[in-house]
């Protein structure tokens, strides 16, 4: 799973095997490990929500998907799921959760377990 952050957005984008995995588990959680033991955890999760909601708690990103959204989009070609959570009266988190495809400029990439058979929407990139 690949985490992109930007100035209130963040994008999940999920391989093949990390969909499988977040069906059977219900949770699907990748590390990044900083010197001195740190780590940053980000993590997907299905379970009871009204919608798509994030929590940030000392090293740890959570995103939430109910049960409804995350089957029609794993069972199905629908690419993302996205949500603009309410920060302020004037700012929002927006987050999106996408089927990975492979990056079309990367000719070496392993495309094996992305998902080649589906068309992304215009303007996706890597």
């Amino acid at each position: 799973m690949k985490l992109r952050c930007t100035e209130n957005s963040i994008r999940l984008r999920l391989r093949k095997s990390d969909i499988k995995k977040l069906s059977e588990n219900k949770v699907l959680s990748v590390s990044v490990r900083f010197p001195a033991g740190n780590a940053l955890i980000y993590e997907i999760k299905i379970e009871d929500s009204p919608k798509v909601s994030a929590y940030f708690n000392e090293r740890l990103v959570s995103i939430i998907i109910p049960p409804n959204l995350a089957s029609q989009w794993i069972n199905s070609e629908q690419v993302g799921i996205s949500e603009n959570l309410e920060l302020s009266d004037v700012q929002f988190l927006a987050i999106l959760i996408e089927k990975d495809f492979p990056c079309k400029d990367r000719i070496d990439e392993d495309k094996s377990d992305t998902f080649q058979e589906l068309v992304p929407e215009e303007g996706e990139s890597c």
